[in-house]
Protein backbone atom coordinates (compact mmCIF):
# COMPACT_ATOMS: atom_id res chain seq x y z
CA UNK A 1 0.00 0.00 0.00
CA UNK A 2 2.78 2.61 0.87
CA UNK A 3 4.37 1.76 -2.16
CA UNK A 4 1.32 2.57 -4.26
CA UNK A 5 1.01 5.31 -2.62
CA UNK A 6 4.68 6.66 -3.29
CA UNK A 7 4.47 5.08 -7.03
CA UNK A 8 1.16 7.85 -7.52
CA UNK A 9 3.37 11.03 -5.96
CA UNK A 10 6.54 10.39 -8.36
CA UNK A 11 3.84 10.05 -10.99
CA UNK A 12 2.57 13.94 -9.74
CA UNK A 13 6.15 14.99 -9.60
CA UNK A 14 6.61 14.00 -12.97
CA UNK A 15 3.07 15.99 -14.40
CA UNK A 16 4.16 19.33 -12.05
CA UNK A 17 7.86 18.88 -13.72
CA UNK A 18 6.29 19.12 -17.17
CA UNK A 19 4.44 21.61 -16.55
CA UNK A 20 7.22 23.66 -14.64
CA UNK A 21 9.29 23.33 -18.08
CA UNK A 22 5.94 24.78 -19.83
CA UNK A 23 6.21 28.09 -18.13
CA UNK A 24 9.85 27.48 -17.58
CA UNK A 25 10.66 31.17 -19.10
CA UNK A 26 8.30 32.63 -16.93
CA UNK A 27 8.75 31.15 -13.93
CA UNK A 28 12.49 32.18 -13.67
CA UNK A 29 12.03 35.49 -14.62
CA UNK A 30 9.48 35.55 -11.53
CA UNK A 31 12.02 34.10 -9.64
CA UNK A 32 14.76 36.73 -10.70
CA UNK A 33 12.17 39.48 -9.63
CA UNK A 34 11.68 38.30 -6.97
CA UNK A 35 15.02 37.53 -5.46
CA UNK A 36 15.67 41.33 -6.01
CA UNK A 37 12.73 42.46 -4.38
CA UNK A 38 12.60 40.91 -1.90
CA UNK A 39 14.25 42.34 1.86
CA UNK A 40 16.81 39.72 3.20
CA UNK A 41 16.38 39.38 7.07
CA UNK A 42 18.80 38.46 9.19
CA UNK A 43 19.23 35.41 11.55
CA UNK A 44 18.22 36.89 15.15
CA UNK A 45 20.67 38.14 18.02
CA UNK A 46 21.35 35.83 21.05
CA UNK A 47 22.54 32.73 22.29
CA UNK A 48 21.67 29.14 20.38
CA UNK A 49 22.27 26.81 23.49
CA UNK A 50 19.88 27.18 26.33
CA UNK A 51 20.48 25.59 29.76
CA UNK A 52 19.21 25.64 32.94
CA UNK A 53 21.01 26.55 36.05
CA UNK A 54 20.79 23.55 37.50
CA UNK A 55 23.85 22.02 36.44
CA UNK A 56 23.52 19.32 38.85
CA UNK A 57 20.78 17.77 37.34
CA UNK A 58 20.09 15.92 34.06
CA UNK A 59 18.14 17.88 32.15
CA UNK A 60 14.42 16.14 31.84
CA UNK A 61 14.18 17.43 28.55
CA UNK A 62 16.92 18.13 26.35
CA UNK A 63 16.08 19.29 22.97
CA UNK A 64 17.57 19.47 19.46
CA UNK A 65 16.50 21.71 17.01
CA UNK A 66 18.17 21.34 13.37
CA UNK A 67 16.98 23.27 10.08
CA UNK A 68 16.91 25.88 7.91
CA UNK A 69 16.32 29.60 8.49
CA UNK A 70 12.91 28.83 10.06
CA UNK A 71 14.42 27.10 12.63
CA UNK A 72 17.22 30.08 12.89
CA UNK A 73 14.49 31.97 13.95
CA UNK A 74 14.75 34.67 10.63
CA UNK A 75 12.08 36.74 11.28
CA UNK A 76 12.22 36.97 14.63
CA UNK A 77 14.27 39.74 16.53
CA UNK A 78 16.50 38.05 19.19
CA UNK A 79 16.31 34.39 19.66
CA UNK A 80 14.44 34.26 22.62
CA UNK A 81 11.65 35.49 20.79
CA UNK A 82 12.23 32.78 18.10
CA UNK A 83 11.24 28.68 18.14
CA UNK A 84 14.18 27.81 20.02
CA UNK A 85 13.90 30.48 22.73
CA UNK A 86 10.39 30.19 23.27
CA UNK A 87 10.83 26.45 23.26
CA UNK A 88 13.50 26.48 26.44
CA UNK A 89 10.86 28.93 28.06
CA UNK A 90 7.95 26.25 28.31
CA UNK A 91 10.15 23.06 28.07
CA UNK A 92 11.55 25.09 31.40
CA UNK A 93 8.82 25.01 33.48
CA UNK A 94 8.47 21.29 33.40
CA UNK A 95 12.04 20.74 35.00
CA UNK A 96 15.81 21.07 33.99
CA UNK A 97 15.99 21.86 30.42
CA UNK A 98 18.40 22.18 27.23
CA UNK A 99 17.39 23.37 23.59
CA UNK A 100 20.23 23.23 21.23
CA UNK A 101 20.17 25.23 17.73
CA UNK A 102 21.69 23.70 14.75
CA UNK A 103 20.38 25.83 11.81
CA UNK A 104 21.35 28.09 8.38
CA UNK A 105 19.82 30.09 6.23
CA UNK A 106 19.36 28.38 3.26
CA UNK A 107 19.99 25.05 4.45
CA UNK A 108 18.49 22.13 2.23
CA UNK A 109 18.21 18.58 3.45
CA UNK A 110 21.56 17.52 2.13
CA UNK A 111 22.81 20.44 4.05
CA UNK A 112 21.28 19.02 7.35
CA UNK A 113 22.02 15.69 7.23
CA UNK A 114 26.05 16.78 6.66
CA UNK A 115 25.78 19.13 9.97
CA UNK A 116 24.73 15.81 11.73
CA UNK A 117 27.20 13.78 10.28
CA UNK A 118 29.82 16.55 11.71
CA UNK A 119 28.19 17.56 15.14
CA UNK A 120 30.20 15.28 18.03
CA UNK A 121 27.46 12.40 19.36
CA UNK A 122 24.99 13.81 22.31
CA UNK A 123 22.25 12.12 23.67
CA UNK A 124 19.15 14.46 23.15
CA UNK A 125 15.32 13.21 24.28
CA UNK A 126 13.59 14.67 21.35
CA UNK A 127 14.27 16.40 18.18
CA UNK A 128 12.96 19.09 16.14
CA UNK A 129 13.31 19.76 12.16
CA UNK A 130 12.56 22.56 10.29
CA UNK A 131 13.25 22.05 6.33
CA UNK A 132 11.73 21.61 2.90
CA UNK A 133 11.03 24.97 2.02
CA UNK A 134 14.62 24.82 -0.11
CA UNK A 135 14.30 21.63 -1.50
CA UNK A 136 11.16 23.01 -2.98
CA UNK A 137 13.05 26.61 -4.20
CA UNK A 138 16.02 24.56 -5.57
CA UNK A 139 14.37 21.66 -7.37
CA UNK A 140 15.62 18.75 -5.00
CA UNK A 141 14.01 15.87 -6.34
CA UNK A 142 11.48 13.96 -4.27
CA UNK A 143 13.68 10.45 -4.58
CA UNK A 144 16.71 13.03 -2.96
CA UNK A 145 14.09 14.26 -0.25
CA UNK A 146 12.93 10.69 0.63
CA UNK A 147 16.78 9.28 0.90
CA UNK A 148 17.55 12.49 3.39
CA UNK A 149 14.58 11.94 5.28
CA UNK A 150 15.43 8.71 6.26
CA UNK A 151 19.04 9.50 6.63
CA UNK A 152 18.42 12.25 9.20
CA UNK A 153 15.74 9.86 11.19
CA UNK A 154 18.72 7.25 11.12
CA UNK A 155 21.37 9.48 12.65
CA UNK A 156 19.22 11.45 15.44
CA UNK A 157 18.09 7.97 16.67
CA UNK A 158 21.00 6.38 16.75
CA UNK A 159 24.01 8.92 17.04
CA UNK A 160 21.70 11.21 19.41
CA UNK A 161 19.63 8.58 21.15
CA UNK A 162 16.30 10.72 20.44
CA UNK A 163 13.55 8.90 21.62
CA UNK A 164 11.10 11.20 19.55
CA UNK A 165 11.64 13.11 15.83
CA UNK A 166 9.16 16.02 14.73
CA UNK A 167 9.39 17.00 11.92
CA UNK A 168 7.23 20.26 11.11
CA UNK A 169 5.41 20.24 8.39
CA UNK A 170 6.46 22.31 5.07
CA UNK A 171 4.13 25.53 5.17
CA UNK A 172 1.47 26.40 2.75
CA UNK A 173 4.18 27.72 0.22
CA UNK A 174 0.96 27.98 -2.38
CA UNK A 175 0.16 31.02 -0.24
CA UNK A 176 3.19 32.85 0.20
CA UNK A 177 2.53 36.94 -0.23
CA UNK A 178 5.79 37.03 -1.43
CA UNK A 179 5.52 34.90 -4.50
CA UNK A 180 3.48 35.87 -8.03
CA UNK A 181 1.63 33.61 -9.73
CA UNK A 182 2.10 31.29 -11.73
CA UNK A 183 5.37 30.97 -9.59
CA UNK A 184 3.39 30.79 -6.26
CA UNK A 185 1.24 27.75 -7.53
CA UNK A 186 3.80 25.55 -8.84
CA UNK A 187 6.51 25.84 -6.18
CA UNK A 188 2.92 25.13 -3.33
CA UNK A 189 2.33 21.83 -5.65
CA UNK A 190 5.90 21.15 -4.97
CA UNK A 191 5.65 21.51 -1.46
CA UNK A 192 2.96 19.56 -0.69
CA UNK A 193 3.94 16.62 -2.67
CA UNK A 194 7.09 16.48 -0.34
CA UNK A 195 4.32 16.82 2.41
CA UNK A 196 2.73 13.80 1.71
CA UNK A 197 6.40 12.25 1.07
CA UNK A 198 6.89 12.60 4.46
CA UNK A 199 3.69 12.08 5.84
CA UNK A 200 4.19 8.79 4.46
CA UNK A 201 6.92 7.89 5.87
CA UNK A 202 6.71 8.78 9.35
CA UNK A 203 3.83 6.42 9.53
CA UNK A 204 7.01 3.32 9.15
CA UNK A 205 9.53 4.90 11.69
CA UNK A 206 8.15 4.05 15.01
CA UNK A 207 9.86 7.40 16.63
CA UNK A 208 8.95 9.98 13.78
CA UNK A 209 5.60 12.60 13.67
CA UNK A 210 4.55 14.90 11.34
CA UNK A 211 3.60 18.20 12.66
CA UNK A 212 1.28 20.50 11.45
CA UNK A 213 0.91 23.71 12.24
CA UNK A 214 -3.33 24.46 11.78
CA UNK A 215 -3.12 28.29 12.11
CA UNK A 216 -1.27 27.89 8.63
CA UNK A 217 -4.57 26.78 7.15
CA UNK A 218 -3.84 25.31 3.56
CA UNK A 219 -7.10 25.68 2.25
CA UNK A 220 -6.98 29.64 3.05
CA UNK A 221 -6.21 32.81 0.63
CA UNK A 222 -3.34 34.64 0.24
CA UNK A 223 -5.45 37.42 1.82
CA UNK A 224 -5.80 35.09 4.97
CA UNK A 225 -1.93 34.39 5.48
CA UNK A 226 -1.83 38.59 4.99
CA UNK A 227 -4.28 39.44 7.68
CA UNK A 228 -2.88 36.47 10.05
CA UNK A 229 0.25 38.39 10.91
CA UNK A 230 1.91 35.06 11.04
CA UNK A 231 4.47 35.93 8.23
CA UNK A 232 7.48 38.40 8.82
CA UNK A 233 7.73 41.36 6.67
CA UNK A 234 9.68 39.40 3.46
CA UNK A 235 6.51 37.03 3.11
CA UNK A 236 8.59 34.14 3.38
CA UNK A 237 9.54 33.52 7.78
CA UNK A 238 7.25 33.16 10.42
CA UNK A 239 6.91 36.60 12.43
CA UNK A 240 7.11 36.68 16.49
CA UNK A 241 3.20 35.85 16.49
CA UNK A 242 4.10 32.56 13.67
CA UNK A 243 6.77 31.12 16.25
CA UNK A 244 4.63 31.68 19.13
CA UNK A 245 1.94 29.73 17.49
CA UNK A 246 4.61 26.92 16.05
CA UNK A 247 6.36 26.54 18.99
CA UNK A 248 2.49 25.94 21.23
CA UNK A 249 2.11 23.31 18.37
CA UNK A 250 5.60 21.88 19.14
CA UNK A 251 5.04 21.39 23.03
CA UNK A 252 2.39 19.22 22.60
CA UNK A 253 4.49 16.49 20.70
CA UNK A 254 7.33 17.19 22.33
CA UNK A 255 5.89 16.91 25.89
CA UNK A 256 4.77 14.16 24.97
CA UNK A 257 6.94 11.41 25.49
CA UNK A 258 8.41 13.00 28.54
CA UNK A 259 5.27 13.09 30.33
CA UNK A 260 4.57 9.11 29.47
CA UNK A 261 8.35 8.41 31.20
CA UNK A 262 6.64 9.86 34.18
CA UNK A 263 3.63 7.93 34.39
CA UNK A 264 5.74 4.90 34.04
CA UNK A 265 7.99 5.72 36.81
CA UNK A 266 5.14 6.39 38.83
CA UNK A 267 3.28 2.92 37.71
CA UNK A 268 7.44 1.41 39.50
CA UNK A 269 6.72 2.47 42.83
Amino acid sequence: MIAEVFELIYFKVLVLNLVIVLFFPVVLVQALWVRKKTAVLPEPSGKRIFASSERAALPTNNLLVVGDSAAAGVGATTQMGALTGLLYSSLAQHGPTRVSLHAKTGFKSDDVLSLLHTLPAENFSSALISIGVNDVTKFVSLKRWQQNIDAISTLLTNKFGCEKIVFTALPPIHLFPALPQPLRALLGWRALLLNQALAKYVTVCSNAEILYVTALNVGGTVADIQRSGLMAEDGFHPSSKGYEIWARSALDKLTAVHHADINVAKKTF
